[in-house]
């Protein structure tokens, strides 16, 4: 959640030299077609409103949807000024159905050329959820929280609906999204915070978002076939009691800005709240820059902190500059060691992390006192290369062969023919509640299921 800044004078002209031209790896028109038609949207919606096809609507400000259902036609263009965002209430929904060939676009007001991360403040949904604070209730990060806005809390109180559905978002896209308000206090491309296990979220690509791709703010949304890239921060980010299941994630990084694939917390406040977070996922692919380690940003691919956990299954991790795995602190150890544990990877392949194609790095928490000496050489005692590459969890230090998951224009995640992420015996069967046809060791198989609504546009 804390903001990296880079220069984006640097990330315009950052090489996009590697694999240039290639057509198959391009989306199929991507974009709605042009419109006509346009329509500010300037006023908090308080009753049943559709955004039509055919209208490219612009955001100007905060646009609260208070009550009622916002409906969003497929092939919609949805514009945002700088300091605009769009926020979903406990009190509202959302029902924003794209397809394929007419994704909905949520994207920069400014032209084409010119955009940038940051250029708005992305989309919000707020829920009934159980969250584990104080109270079970708290106000979104991105908004002051003087006076109490019933407009921008989540959680259900006293009285959590843990199937609280905040809506469908479907076959959409979230780009050059997501500000810092305050230190730490930032939206996101897309938020989803107190929503319940009856919101409907899949086929969702962020791009370039000026903090994290998507966070969870406890609850137990899931999410199906998402697609983070070249996030400032994190591309997943999870606590405060998340507990939702993913399947079908990617996260890719550019060597100019990002930190973790994921970010895991707890409660910060008290590492022992609860419900832990500690979702369920299941085929991922992460993607790191491929940039010397040492150099600024640290990357890497997942950190687990302050009491978080994490059930994951069928993951690529690879290509970060520093860490594949950092299990951070004695609260989220403690979960790893649990007799029934809520931190695990397992059928998990890494590669090529810190330039390593043996093992996994070591990544040791220290402390230190008010002098700045290390009092304890690292608090948490968890050797990531000897716990998470123990032979029973079948993790494996393996080139995924992925087709090209590193170019920024047009990358390809599809491992090749041959590939060991294609070996069922690699990977594990999904549950129930997951597509338990996904035998293979990453978020792509041998269907493309970015093909046709994705777009990596630079500007």
């Amino acid at each position: 959640m804390k903001r990296l800044f880079a220069s984006l004078l640097t990330l315009s002209a950052l090489s996009l030299t590697s694999a240039c031209g290639d057509d198959d790896n391009t989306p199929n028109n991507p974009n709605p077609p042009p419109t006509d038609t346009t329509e500010n949207v300037s006023a908090n919606i308080t009753q049943d409103t559709t955004w039509k096809a055919g209208v490219t609507y612009t955001l100007k400000n905060y646009i609260f949807v208070e009550s009622g259902t916002l409906t969003i036609e497929p092939g919609t263009r949805i514009l945002g000024d700088q300091g605009s965002a769009l926020i979903i209430t406990r009190n509202a929904k959302i029902h924003a159905v794209g397809t394929a060939q007419a994704p909905i676009v949520f994207t920069s007001s400014r032209p084409e050329g010119s955009r940038e991360p940051g250029n708005w403040g992305g989309v919000v949904l707020l829920g009934k959820g159980r969250i584990n604070v104080a109270g079970g209730e708290n106000t979104v990060e991105g908004f002051f929280a003087s006076g109490n806005n019933p407009l921008t809390q989540y959680g259900g109180g006293a009285n959590p609906d843990d199937a609280h559905d905040c809506g469908k978002l479907n076959y959409a896209r979230i780009e050059f999204a997501g500000f810092e308000l305050s230190e730490d206090n930032e939206l996101n491309g897309l938020t989803v915070a107190g929503c319940g296990s009856d919101t409907d979220l899949d086929y969702i690509q962020v791009h370039m978002g000026a903090d994290d791709g998507v966070e969870f703010f406890g609850g137990s949304a899931n999410l199906k076939h998402a697609v983070v890239t070249q996030a400032d921060d994190d591309s997943l980010d999870y606590d405060l009691g998340y507990n939702g299941k993913i399947q079908f994630f990617i996260a890719q990084q550019n060597a100019v800005v990002g930190n973790f694939g994921i970010e895991a917390s707890g409660n910060k406040n008290d590492n022992a709240a609860t419900p832990r977070s500690a979702p369920e996922i299941w085929n991922a692919t992460f993607i790191g820059s491929g940039r010397p380690a040492g150099t600024s940003p640290a990357q890497s691919g997942m950190v687990f902190n302050t009491g978080a956990g994490g059930k994951l299954n069928n993951v690529i991790v690879a290509h970060f500059a520093d860490l594949a795995v950092d299990v951070s602190g004695t609260a989220s150890a403690a979960l790893w060691n649990a007799a029934t544990p809520e931190l695990y990877l397992r059928n998990t392949f890494f590669w090529n992390n810190r330039g390593d194609t043996v093992s996994i790095p070591a990544a040791p928490n220290p402390t230190v006192d008010a002098g700045g000496n290390i009092t304890n050489p690292d608090v948490s005692n968890f050797n990531e290369p000897e716990r998470v590459l123990a032979s029973a969890l079948n993790n494996r230090v393996v080139d995924p062969q992925l087709t090209d998951a590193t170019h920024l224009t047009a990358p390809n995640f599809m491992p090749v023919a041959g590939s060991p992420a294609l070996n069922p015996d690699s990977a594990a069967t999904p549950p129930a509640g997951f597509d338990t046809s996904a035998r293979f060791v990453g978020a792509v198989g041998t269907t493309n299921w970015l093909a046709g609504w994705t777009a990596f546009p630079q500007d």
